[in-house]
């Protein structure tokens, strides 16, 4: 039997099963969504993964659930699951079960917030290079929809598009990487490129570099994940969209709340990225190879709403605070308390735009250590109180 966890309740609650077979700190960010949703209905919520073999009636029997939740990547028969409310979350839209609820990236928002970063650049023109992790190696719906909409961002920007790369499905290796090559010669130049994730952002980034082209002077690169193995481990460090997995996570979890009460449920609702974590492959000015100044960055722009402190920072550095803190002014303009504030003040922004979070949420997720400290330093560095801020932003 698949290993399964319990979210604390008191009380009579309802069952709830989560279906899933991966791993990971992404695993663990939508799981958090879903429990912080679970918790505001007593629900006690089981997560299962999914391993070879398992037999789902067995699950079923054992949990009594009242709903499911579906991340998988293998497809579920309406039969299987005995009638229950099915919400299908973060998975392949090819496998989703027929009269299901779908959540799923935003990826109208994604494109936008690519194409806000990469105009800013002033390109030449604008493509994508799509990702061919499909099933049977083709190009999936999740691709597909960030393509679709990139190209409308750039044409009504009025920027010049110059194009898809799409990977064939026996393209593998060597034979990939060099038809990426000749795909990147033919941009003119500088050429903006929306990458379908991150690992194919690395993948344009090695082929560049293969070419001998500057980045992001000729190609300007942004993927999306922000998965800091592949992100902070490319040189240059890429640029990448944050997604917002543990708000994905509670919107699947209210999705199915909707459903077990009986509400009327759309087809699709997607959730919003984060925002954008600006790196060298989009940044003109790159700072230095300096590893000390690098890390200090990445560190703050991975941890700034975790609790990190200054302290930290400067400890990352490995030298004294006096040294630490003069020598990240002078290279980056700002302090180290400067930037951590930065990236709190952009995460909350984002975070505000989401109507039916509460500010107690905002403030929590952005790190700050309360509300009258949130509130105090939004309106230090934008005029606006957080409310106000959100009734502007909601016109």
């Amino acid at each position: 039997m698949p290993p399964a966890e319990e979210s604390p309740g008191s009380g009579e609650a309802v069952h709830i099963l989560v279906l899933h077979e991966s791993r990971g700190d992404v695993l663990a960010r939508q799981h958090a969504g879903m429990r912080r949703y679970a918790q505001s209905r007593n629900w006690k919520v089981h997560f299962v993964r999914m391993e070879k073999g398992a037999n789902l009636s067995d699950i079923l029997r054992r949990f009594k659930p009242s709903g499911v939740i579906v991340s998988l990547v293998s497809p579920l028969k309406r039969r299987e699951t005995g009638g229950l409310p099915v919400v299908c979350f973060d998975c392949p839209r090819e496998v989703v079960m027929k009269g299901s609820p779908y959540i799923h990236h935003d990826a109208e928002f994604t494109a936008h917030l690519v194409a806000r970063e990469l105009f800013t650049l002033k390109c030449a023109s604008y493509a994508f290079a799509a990702s061919g992790e499909g099933i049977g190696g083709g190009i999936p719906y999740w691709s597909r929809t960030r393509e679709h909409f990139f190209e409308r961002e750039v044409v009504s920007r009025k920027g010049r598009w110059a194009g898809v790369f799409r990977p064939l499905p026996r393209r593998k290796g060597g034979a990939a990487s060099a038809a990426m090559r000749r795909w990147l010669e033919t941009l003119p130049r500088p050429c903006g490129v929306f990458a379908a994730n991150d690992k194919v952002a690395a993948e344009v980034l090695a082929a560049a570099q293969r070419l001998s082209l500057r980045v992001p002077d000729d190609v300007a690169i942004v993927g999306v994940d922000n998965d800091l193995g592949i992100c902070t481990a490319a040189r240059p460090t890429i640029t990448s969209v944050v997604p917002d997995w543990e708000g994905g996570g509670y919107a699947a979890a209210a999705t199915l709340g909707d459903m077990i009460d009986d509400r009327r449920v759309e087809g699709e609702r997607t959730f919003r990225p984060l925002g954008l974590v600006r790196r060298e492959t989009t940044t003109r000015t790159s700072l230095p190879a300096d590893p000390r100044i690098v890390h200090a960055v990445d560190l703050i722009r991975a941890r700034a709403c975790t609790g990190l402190k200054v302290d930290d920072v400067v400890a990352a550095m490995r030298s004294s605070r006096r040294f630490a803190e003069k020598y990240f002014r002078d290279v980056t303009g700002e302090s180290i308390l400067e930037e951590i504030r930065r990236v709190r003040f952009d995460k909350a922004k984002v975070l505000l735009s989401r109507m039916s979070l509460p500010l107690a949420d905002v403030v929590r997720r952005c790190g700050y250590s309360s509300l009258p400290t949130f509130c105090r330093e939004f309106k230090r560095l934008s005029g606006f109180s957080p409310e106000s801020w959100r009734r502007k932003e909601s016109r």
